[in-house]
């Protein structure tokens, strides 16, 4: 056996699926008795998106150290025909395929065939951040949605207790202020001013398919420097995401 699990946190797998699938169509998890990893850099090597489901997030767990490929999309079709109140396990009882059961109103069985799949050690990004933010996901969704309308990029600067979220493009610009003292923010820490532009292409697919699962976002950046997210998922998941600023020319 090498691996046989069971989880009901249905709606962060899907989230996370979802979000994966933004980086790249085949990927590598990694398995032991800690939990299951994934990470992973998309194919311009601009994001950096890490999970951990630890083992504390599974009803139950029995893993021995291996790791298996699979196509993401695949994957996450069959994982999104479960309802948010069922419970998945998953089976890996020889090296070449995935025996997926979904227990709910509906007794549902497939096998996935995995793939052939190598790992890089990618090294994570070292952030010098000057500017920390934790803030409700639900909040930072509309912000990223409203810069959206007009600019393909969000210029992020942090002044005295508030944090500006800007863009510009063709049809004009767009401006919203975050101060400390929101409701929606549990934490504003700024040691310095800084500020940085990141691809909206990037940073709003991953905000909004993990944000919708979770419960609080922690931002820390620096000034012209790497972003990092750290996602609060309900369960004990860890989602982690690095995004390289864009230099402006």
């Amino acid at each position: 056996m090498l691996l046989n699990v069971k989880f009901a946190n249905i709606l962060e797998w899907k989230s996370i699926l979802q979000a994966i699938n933004e980086i790249a169509e085949e990927v590598m998890f990694i398995c032991n008795q800690e939990g299951i990893t994934f990470r992973g850099l998309d194919s311009s090597h601009v994001s950096l998106l890490e999970i951990t489901f630890p083992r504390s997030s599974f009803i139950s767990f029995n893993c021995t150290s291996t790791f298996f490929g699979i196509s993401v999309s695949d994957f996450k079709t069959m994982i999104n025909s479960a309802s948010n109140n069922d419970q998945i396990e998953l089976l890996i009882d020889t090296p070449n395929k995935m025996r997926i059961f979904i227990n709910g109103n509906l007794q549902m069985k497939y096998d996935l065939n995995l793939i052939e799949k190598s790992s890089i050690n990618t090294p994570n990004p070292k952030i010098n951040a000057s500017s920390k933010i934790s803030l409700s996901p639900d909040i930072l969704i509309k912000i990223m949605s409203n810069i959206e309308r007009v600019s393909e990029n969000v210029k992020i600067s942090s002044f005295d207790q508030k944090i500006q979220f800007s863009g510009s493009g063709i049809i004009g610009n767009a401006t919203v202020d975050l101060e400390g003292n929101n409701a929606d923010v549990s934490l504003l820490e700024i040691t310095r001013d800084a500020s940085s532009i990141y691809s909206l292409e990037y940073m709003a697919k991953i905000i909004k398919n993990i944000g919708k699962a979770s419960k609080n976002v922690s931002m820390q950046y620096g000034d012209k420097t790497p972003m990092h997210m750290l996602f609060e998922m309900p369960s004990s998941t860890k989602v982690e995401y690095y995004l390289a600023p864009r230099i402006e020319t």
